[in-house]
């Protein structure tokens, strides 16, 4: 299987550019909107993902050379934030993808730890279901770095929703085994009917309206989260000939109101990744 590690890597890559041409997606930077951010746009992603794309193959090749997941562990996160520092070196401090990271270099390092025993087509056919219990082990000490988050200063915007509202952002996700991609998006990715553009903006009205989105609360705390919430479920039953002008119209209302999904995003990135996988397996 590690002839296939270099091929998982670049769709890894290739999902981040996926995600942010994506258009339209509303508060998100996308090629005709930079939605509720001033301080980045698509060149802005497109080199962040020009930092991070090096380390998806170190992601990979330390699960597979892995021994013990335990040390894995440590090597991931070690890993992870020196992509984070590549990241940021790039963009002038600014947080693209953070949270795709962090949510790749676990993925990446399971798969890179299963493959070393199993095919990419077993995963698939068994709708991955032995890596979602291992990136849960694997990311269950990350919640420790929520610990004492009350007697510490400097906290980042994940941090601080997390103390005033207990919502634990991707740490969660992935200490939970990411229920998001097991019950709602690979799903979807089997069943879907529709295709290109339409199938991703489809799946994104879906995250949007089922995430607790840690951004969503950062910037509109609960009210901001149920708005987008609300509005998303509002938008999955519209036919595909109107869905483009009504995410067009949310992104204005979302800029209005400086909110930006930024959970659904990482999520679309890794539905883009999943994807790729399992036409991967089929080959």
């Amino acid at each position: 299987m590690r002839s296939q590690l270099p091929e998982i890597a670049r769709l890894a890559s290739q999902a981040l550019v996926s995600e942010v041409m994506l258009a339209p997606k509303p508060g998100l930077v996308d090629p005709i909107s930079n939605g509720a951010h001033s301080d980045m746009d698509v060149d802005t992603f497109l080199a962040s993902v020009g930092a991070l794309a090096p380390f998806f193959p170190e992601y990979l090749e330390l699960g597979r050379r892995s021994t013990g997941e335990q040390d894995l562990y440590h090597q991931l996160r070690r890993t992870g934030r020196q992509a984070e520092a590549s990241m940021l070196s790039v963009t002038g401090g600014v947080n693209t993808h953070k949270g795709a990271n962090f949510s790749l270099g676990f993925l990446l390092g399971a798969l890179g730890r299963l493959l070393a025993s199993a095919s990419l087509s077993q995963l698939a056919a068994a709708d991955f279901a032995p890596l979602f219990p291992l990136v849960s082990r694997l990311a269950a000490a990350s919640m420790e770095e929520l610990t004492g988050l009350d007697q510490q200063d400097g906290l980042s915007h994940g941090q601080e929703v997390y103390l005033r509202d207990g919502a634990a952002g991707v740490r969660g996700e992935a200490c939970a085994g990411y229920p998001m991609l097991r019950l709602v998006v690979l799903p979807y990715l089997r069943s879907s009917p529709e295709y290109a553009d339409t199938r991703y903006l489809r799946l994104m009205t879906l995250l949007m309206s089922g995430l607790e989105d840690a951004n969503l609360l950062h910037r509109g705390g609960r009210p901001g989260l149920v708005f987008v919430q609300t509005n998303a479920r509002a938008l999955q039953t519209l036919p595909a000939t109107c869905l483009a002008q009504a995410l067009r119209d949310f992104d204005r209302e979302l800029i209005e109101r400086h909110l930006s999904p930024g959970g659904s995003a990482d999520y679309l990135s890794l539905a883009y990744f999943f994807d790729g996988l399992i036409e991967l397996a089929d080959c």
